[in-house]
């Protein structure tokens, strides 16, 4: 039995714009940028800039329709919420078990870490000190997230700031030193593999295409601000406009990474390494070098580890409220952290770390987890502009209907194509897995939604004393 209960709006949280934003930017700046450029470069050459800036384009369609509804309704429990609400209860409880699964992308951090840390440092590099490295950054941020999401949010802004200044020196210093011609188009090293997707064994093998959706990996994250509508200080304005300004950002600082890890070295200086490591050891100054390490890379990795147990605390903890997971799982500290989510995230991560898998295996898992669940979204989205029609006319970002819906058309055909990228960017029996495992948590939301006694919270609010439309 699903029962509703309408629980009322809370007073404004804490969290301000720049809170928000760096929120927004340490979400979506991590193992993109800082793990995907030289893998990008091997699959389609000195174009490899372009294909961020196009994958940031094509990215900001794909979360379009979040900001939109971000603008209009304040979420309590980001996603989750605005499925229980616009999509129906069992949505909700599909959401709510297949979620679990993305909590995987917390390893990627950690990997990405300690692959740079063993470019560095050679007596890191094994596969030992990788799995040390991963587990104590996991470890430290597990410990941050313990605290409460005001210290999670303070370490995340001081983290955010020293990120963007470090990514704007390597762009900068970078361009300055470039020597390679990547802005000429007709240089057989632009396209190294064509504009279209090349194939081998059946996979993905580069392509300037191929690029630009790997890429898109890290072009999204910042979808997931949306979760803090209950703690932010004015969620309705401050959420969006937090998402908006990260498109920019992302521009400046993406394309200008990618033109400068491109325009330095070539593929063949690269050779196995899957970091800036080298290109950074070839622009910078010594004692610049461990800075720029420190407050790039690494900052960038820990800044989204630290948001995304926070994120992810809030999503499934929504869901143990209203008793998809078990109540006990949900269960808070003294300092009102999802102590047990927290510890589970914590204990997922861990796995792909120790069993060593690799970073652009662990990205395509958690790629085509986050893509399926983008087609339960794109149904929640339709019903918005109908459910809360006088709402939706006073956002500030209010388009016709109309255009919303094309922009969620285009939403769910990117991912669409994500989908079948992610499928084709992994082995066969991994990915027939992932998919089955997929499957399997929507048929336990399903099976939760016809024999649980489940009790909805509809943490969704107007912002004008009711939440009902």
């Amino acid at each position: 039995m699903i029962k509703v209960i309408h629980e009322p709006e809370p007073k404004p949280g804490t969290l301000g714009k720049p809170e928000l934003y760096a929120l927004a930017i340490g979400q979506v700046i991590g193992a993109g940028v800082i793990t995907l450029i030289v893998p990008a470069i091997k699959m389609t050459g000195y174009s490899a800039w372009l294909a961020y800036f196009v994958a940031i384009l094509v990215g900001f369609v794909m979360i379009a329709p979040t900001i939109f509804v971000s603008a209009t309704l304040r979420l309590g429990g980001g996603y989750y919420s605005m499925l229980a609400d616009l999509a129906g209860p069992t949505s909700s409880g599909i959401f709510a078990f297949a979620y679990l699964t993305q909590c995987l992308s917390l390893s990627l951090f950690g990997t990405s870490a300690a692959a740079y840390l063993g470019d560095i440092i050679p007596a890191l590099s094994g596969h030992l000190p990788r799995v040390i490295v991963g587990v104590a950054l996991l470890t430290f941020f597990y410990v941050v997230n313990l605290m409460g999401v005001d210290i999670m949010a303070k370490a995340q802004k001081l983290m955010t700031w020293f990120l963007i200044a470090a990514l704007l020196l390597f762009a900068i210093f970078g361009l300055v030193q470039r020597t390679l011609p990547i802005f000429d188009f007709g240089d057989p090293e632009f396209l190294t593999q064509g504009w279209s997707i090349t194939f081998e064994n059946g996979q993905i093998k580069g392509g300037f295409i191929g690029a630009v959706l790997l890429f898109l990996y890290s072009c999204n994250g910042y979808s997931m601000t949306c979760a803090y509508g209950r703690d932010a200080r004015n969620a309705k304005r401050d959420i969006p406009i937090a998402m908006l300004a990260a498109v920019p950002t992302l521009i400046v600082l993406y394309v200008g990474v990618a033109m400068a890890g491109v325009g330095v070295m070539t593929v063949e200086e690269y050779g196995e390494s899957t970091t800036l490591v080298f290109a950074a050891q070839r622009i910078f100054p010594k004692w610049l070098f461990y800075v720029f390490i420190i407050g790039g890379p690494i900052m960038a990795l820990l800044s989204t580890l630290n948001s995304s147990f926070a994120y992810n605390a809030i999503t499934i903890g929504q869901s143990c409220d209203d008793k998809w997971l078990p109540e006990a799982f949900g269960q808070k500290n003294n300092r009102g952290a999802r102590k047990w989510i927290l510890t589970f995230m914590y204990v997922l991560g861990l796995i792909p770390i120790i069993f060593g898998l690799s970073i652009t295996v662990i990205t395509n898992m958690v790629q085509l987890i986050t893509s399926a669940l983008a087609l339960l979204y794109t149904y929640a989205y339709f019903r918005m502009p109908k459910k809360y029609d006088s709402v939706w006319k006073k956002s500030f970002l209010h388009i016709p209907n109309g255009a919303y819906y094309a922009v969620c058309i285009i939403s769910l055909a990117v991912y669409v194509v994500t989908i079948w990228k992610s499928c084709l960017s992994m082995h066969m029996a991994l990915a027939i897995g992932n998919v089955v495992i997929i499957l399997l948590m929507a048929a336990l939301g399903v099976w939760r939604a016809k024999t649980g006694d489940i009790t909805i919270h509809t943490s969704v609010w107007t912002g004008e004393g009711d939440n009902q439309h």
